[in-house]
């Protein structure tokens, strides 16, 4: 099926950005730039309250924003930006979590990290992973101690919660994660992945296969890309997961590895729920309050994720 009409014409507006090395400042600031149109004519959710705070990180504090529904919340919510490791703020979030708090009727904790090419490989790791042990420390203040805990991101923040997953299941005593919400994430960095039909396809505007490389490598730096950290799929072991809502792309170049991952969870017992959209692009819950086919996306989303909240502790 072809793109959405809207997203179309809404794509041809957008810059988009060249293959090779990118210029990251000026990605950033578009990004920015942006923010004032997402929230739609209908304007940003409402909520019960917002408030900005840090949490102690590894080298410095790790900020986070904290979204209360206007009524009894049903749980937590942690989401992580994506961007490709090196562009997002909680700022260029701000209307997603706002939806997701009012839609969900949960506490969203939103955080960010430090950015690549500056800040490489370990730094958005280390940050999010000091987020989620502070939400998960804090749980009984947030959405309560008793109700579910969900880990979510999107793209590069999918990447984060997957790999943050793996990494609390393996730390004795850090208190668990109910569901992971993985928005079209990228879970293979390791260069070359000529295996991957859907990166080899090139299909998506938004996100070229070679740009997607170069954000990996940008932020892999260093290290080896094989790490878990990095590539969650690498993990030898993937049994005792959170159960997993895992949303892909058809024309999206993460697509495939994201269902290899699917694949492997289900093989290691860990529940999966696997969603496919075949006229969006990537990012697409961020264009919900613009697009309609995205609206309907999101609320797909949305739904499944509730009927997997309803399943907690059954």
């Amino acid at each position: 099926m072809p793109i959405d009409p809207i997203l179309q014409q809404l794509l041809e507006q957008i810059p988009t950005v060249p293959e090779g090395p990118i210029d990251y400042p000026t990605v950033r600031q578009q990004a920015e730039t942006m923010i004032p149109m997402l929230a739609g004519q209908n304007g940003l959710a409402e909520v019960g309250e917002v408030a900005d705070g840090e949490v102690p990180g590894a080298t410095g504090a790790v900020p986070v924003r904290i979204y209360r529904p206007t009524g009894t919340p049903i749980g937590t919510l942690h989401f992580i930006h994506g961007g490709g490791w090196a562009v997002g703020s909680l700022a260029t979030v701000d209307h997603t979590a706002r939806r997701f708090c009012r839609n969900l009727s949960m506490v969203v904790v939103t955080s960010t990290y430090r950015l690549a090419p500056e800040n490489p490989f370990p730094a958005g790791f280390d940050d999010s992973m000091a987020a989620a042990r502070w939400v998960s420390e804090h749980r009984d203040e947030l959405g309560g101690h008793d109700k579910p805990l969900v880990i979510a991101g999107d793209s590069a923040g999918g990447n984060l919660a997957a790999a943050v997953c793996i990494h609390l299941r393996d730390d004795v005593g850090s208190p668990p994660i109910d569901i992971q919400m993985l928005l079209y994430p990228a879970v293979d960095l390791r260069e070359g992945i000529a295996s991957y039909a859907s990166r080899s396809r090139d299909a998506d505007p938004t996100l070229r296969a070679k740009n997607l490389q170069t954000c990996c490598s940008d932020y892999a730096g260093s290290a080896d890309p094989a790490d878990v950290r990095l590539s969650p799929i690498m993990a030898v072991d993937l049994s005792g997961l959170p159960p997993a809502l895992i949303v892909v792309l058809e024309v999206d170049p993460l697509r495939d590895e994201a269902v290899s991952y699917s694949e492997r969870l289900r093989d290691a017992g860990v529940t999966v729920e696997l969603l496919e959209f075949d006229n969006l692009t990537h990012g697409f819950v961020h264009l919900a309050g613009i697009i309609p086919a995205a609206d309907q996306a999101t609320e797909i989303v949305e739904n499944r994720l509730a009927a997997m909240l309803a399943n907690v502790g059954n």
